[in-house]
């Protein structure tokens, strides 16, 4: 037997699958050095009860949230603050500070809350989620469940896959979600997915744990290790802006859409699929192009658009100032009349800041 296993050993070490040592292991110095700047998220509402007419405070749960800017300023997840009346920090020695809101991106889910007391922290270093591959490995550090009993725990596992769009990720917006198999929980939203230089790589937020039941109710599934994250090469923009203006504004060509179902290209009486121009304004780049009411968009940049999130995906890649062409099918002419048949063309348009 003894034999056996030393044979076993020979071959990993000849193979290079030696495991990793102690004094090669990262974590606890990345722990060490990025927890103290991770906290805890309190979220409080202000309740009316209808029989004593009295107002009463209720905690509505817990998060996380990272520091990532001198002068109290931290990252989080938009659906972690949404709509609470006040806001608390924990830190692990009990202490609380009151935060608000600077501002947020719901679409993105990524928000800015700030401290105004002076604090005793360093920001986390910024890294970039589009060097991960998938295969490396990352680190969560946040506060599932109730912050007294595991605060700030350390999970660890792999980066499982890259630019993924999860069905139940509640936006309009195409994210390119990071996968991963690190084990989080509720409480751990708006913490710090972390790679092994400990940089902040992403903002976890969601763990899928799908379910169901058959007819006799008897058997189920559980999804485990899938869990997600907003790329931090997606919020941190988004963040940085929120810091240094308090809002962030996407630039637009003036033009609001609704999804359009249709049959793939253009029929007298059928719209395509695609997104059915609304609303033009009149000071953008659209109206300058063109662009009319009832127009229904189904290119940009030559690809297949049918959905907001299509466009989504190939627009937020763009910036301020940057052109593009749109391909539209053409029903009504300039007084809005019917066009006999629908007409096929090409425009270009600009980003820009209309807000």
């Amino acid at each position: 037997m003894k034999k056996a296993i030393l044979m076993l050993l020979a071959l990993a070490i000849l193979a290079g699958c030696v495991p990793v040592l102690a004094d090669e292991n990262p974590l606890p110095d990345i722990y060490e050095r990025v927890a103290p700047s991770v906290v805890v998220l309190n979220r409080v509402s202000h309740k009316w009860d209808k029989k004593t007419d009295k107002v009463y405070k209720e905690e509505e749960g817990e998060g996380s949230a990272v520091y990532v800017k001198e002068g109290g300023y931290f990252i989080t997840n938009y659906h972690v603050v949404k709509d609470c009346d006040e806001l608390e920090i924990y830190l692990e020695d009990g202490t609380t500070y009151e935060a608000f809101v600077v501002g947020g991106d719901e679409a993105v889910d990524v928000a800015v809350i700030k401290v105004e007391e002076e604090l005793n922290m360093t920001p986390v270093t910024i890294g970039k989620s589009s060097d991960l591959r998938v295969g490396d490995m990352v680190c969560v550090i946040g506060t599932p469940l109730h912050y007294l009993m595991m605060y700030n725990t350390l999970t660890v596992g792999y980066v499982s896959g890259l630019n993924r769009e999860v069905a139940d990720y509640n936006s309009q917006r195409a994210v390119g979600l990071l996968q991963m198999d690190v084990a989080i929980n509720p409480g751990n939203s708006g913490g710090a997915l972390l790679n092994m230089k400990g940089e902040l790589v992403g903002i976890p937020f969601m763990k899928y744990m799908g379910y169901y039941d058959d007819e006799a109710s008897e058997e189920f599934e559980v999804y485990e290790g899938l869990s997600f994250a907003v790329p931090i090469d997606v919020a941190w923009p988004i963040a940085s802006s929120i810091i240094e203006t308090g809002r962030y504004v996407r630039p637009r060509f003036g033009v609001s859409v609704t999804d359009n179902e249709g049959p793939e290209e253009p029929l007298k009486n059928y719209p395509p699929a695609g997104l059915k121009i609304e609303e033009v304004e009149k000071d953008g780049s659209g109206a300058k192009a063109g662009l009319r009411v009832g127009d229904v968009i189904t290119h940009v940049n030559g690809v297949r658009v049918y959905t907001f999130r299509d466009y989504t995906k190939i627009i937020d890649k763009l910036g301020v100032g940057e052109s593009f062409k749109i391909t539209v099918a053409r029903y009504k002419d300039e007084q809005g009349e019917a066009l006999k048949k629908p007409e096929t063309i090409e425009l270009e348009v600009t980003l820009e800041i209309l807000d």
